[in-house]
């Protein structure tokens, strides 16, 4: 069966698709004027991911979100409250922090000594009297940015005229609030730089025309062929892929194939027994989950049989990624280079369920093979690391983002060769498509 692709239009009537079709030209990768217009039009006025709430648990701490030329410091004051502000002191322009995440009792630049309150208020003017006119908070407390949190997670506008958060995403916040993103912790924090543009590195993540090739071992517990893909507006999309499966394009295996054994191992079932019944993993694997779920202490009951078993990613314009199964979160996506247009950031949160809830040595389960944070750990280092680390083995985004990486920046060069105009896509890639409609129509004049 092909791939399935449905539209759903938000509430109000705002369709899923845009009246044109975007033409795939070389130089909306290549195009330095391009990166002006996208930054006007799309970065200065869409909703970004920008970190996670569990970083600013309590009064002055913070840290800092880089995107392209602007650099945002979110901040949690006395009262509680979330605030963001652009990283920059009101004198002269001198950025006021450079680490994070981490904790002052003032915001104070470091160049003047000017000091400001957790609330982004100015607080002290060293010599203020030399000052004519003079100095007031009204004019010269920190410069805010819309901010909203949501299941855990920070978003970041810097349009103060944007519609609210909840409007951008539409359905897509029903849609993901069962799996209570807010409960997980974080367990890698990484950002590798890419010699690719930003869009380049976003098609990668759009379609899985590619997986066969380039991801064979996704054979033995995913089935791509049959993803449901959901388009909606803004440039939002979605793909479902049924899990602990194996692709449907070849023989169904005798034996359970190598990816899935340590799953079903985590969860007490004996890999022996599916010999000859493979297509009973998936249903097995929905029931058995349930299962453990009550004997470790972890609430599956927000949750369908297919949400247990699925992989689910969630394409949330412009830049975020949200990979999803019931016990594991990625949150991933590519920032702009500040200068070079053919360069950028991949940025990846991994998120887990607690240990706690999730495993039990003792009794030999755990929900997810991979769960290794508990809720009093520290908080993971952030690893910056390049393209060539990742070839060398010294970091990993794990298998599949590490295969992605090693082509990305040869696609970039290819788009940069005269014998290359424009691409063309199959039905298959209908979310690059969609994707690319919703530039065009963010970026087309008002």
């Amino acid at each position: 069966m092909p791939q399935i692709t449905q539209e759903e239009d938000f509430p109000g009537g705002l369709k899923a698709r845009t009246a044109e079709r975007a033409v795939l030209d070389k130089t909306r990768y290549t195009n330095p004027a391009v990166r002006e217009r996208e930054w006007e039009k799309i970065w200065s006025r869409c909703w970004l991911f920008a970190g996670l709430v569990s970083d600013i648990p309590g009064a002055g701490d913070y840290f800092l979100y880089e995107l392209g030329p602007e650099s945002v410091v979110v901040l949690r004051d006395e009262d509680g409250n979330v605030g963001a502000f652009y990283n920059v002191c009101q004198h002269r322009g001198n950025r006021i922090f450079s680490g994070s995440p981490g904790w002052v009792k003032q915001v104070a630049c470091p160049y003047h000594g000017w000091r400001y309150h957790l609330d982004g208020s100015l607080a002290e003017v060293p010599d203020a009297d030399r000052f004519c006119p003079a100095i007031t908070a009204q004019e010269r407390s920190l410069k805010t940015v819309r901010v909203e949190v949501w299941a855990g997670l920070v978003w970041l506008n810097f349009d103060p005229g944007a519609e609210p958060l909840a409007d951008y995403l539409g359905p897509i916040v029903s849609r993901l609030e069962p799996y209570r993103f807010e409960n997980m912790l974080l367990a890698k924090h990484q950002t590798v730089a890419l010699d690719a543009n930003w869009k380049t590195v976003r098609d990668n993540f759009l379609e899985q025309y590619h997986v066969d090739f380039i991801h064979p071992q996704h054979a033995g517990f995913v089935d791509c062929c049959n993803s449901i893909n959901t388009l909606w507006p803004m440039g939002h999309s979605a793909t479902v892929v049924e899990g602990f499966v194996t692709n449907s394009r070849y023989r169904v295996p005798e034996e359970v194939p190598e990816p899935l054994r340590p799953f079903l191992e985590s969860l007490g079932l004996d890999p022996a027994a599916f010999s000859g019944r493979v297509p009973e993993i998936r249903a097995a694997v929905q029931q058995r989950k349930r299962e453990v779920g009550d004997l470790l202490g972890h609430d599956y009951s927000p949750l369908s049989d297919a949400q247990l078993s699925d992989v689910w990613q969630y394409d949330i314009f412009p830049n975020t990624f949200m990979t999803i199964n019931p016990e594991e979160l990625w949150i991933f996506g590519p920032r702009p280079h500040p200068t070079d247009h053919e360069k950028c950031f991949l940025d990846k949160f991994t998120l887990q369920i607690p240990a706690e809830t999730g495993c039990d040595e003792a009794k030999g389960l755990s929900l997810h093979p991979a769960l290794c944070v508990s809720r009093d750990a520290e908080r993971p280092e952030h690893e910056s690391f390049t393209r060539d680390d990742v070839l060398a083995g010294k970091h990993s985004l794990t298998i599949t983002i590490d295969q992605d990486i090693e082509y990305l920046p040869d696609m970039q060069a290819g788009m940069r060769s005269r014998g290359f105009d424009r691409a063309v896509l199959n039905a298959d890639e209908v979310r690059v498509q969609h994707f690319h409609d919703w530039v065009d129509a963010w970026c087309a004049d008002d």
